[in-house]
C-alpha cells in the first residue's frame, strides 16, 4: 500500500504533463 502511494504522483504528474502538452498543441493548432 506505501509503495502505491508513493508511486501515484508520479503517474498524476505524468498525466497532468500528458494533458498539458494536448492543450498546448491545441492552442498552436489554432
Amino acid at each position: 500500500m506505501r509503495f502505491y502511494v508513493i508511486k501515484l504522483p508520479r503517474f498524476l504528474s505524468c498525466i497532468i504533463r500528458f494533458f498539458a502538452n494536448l492543450f498546448s498543441k491545441d492552442k498552436q493548432k489554432k
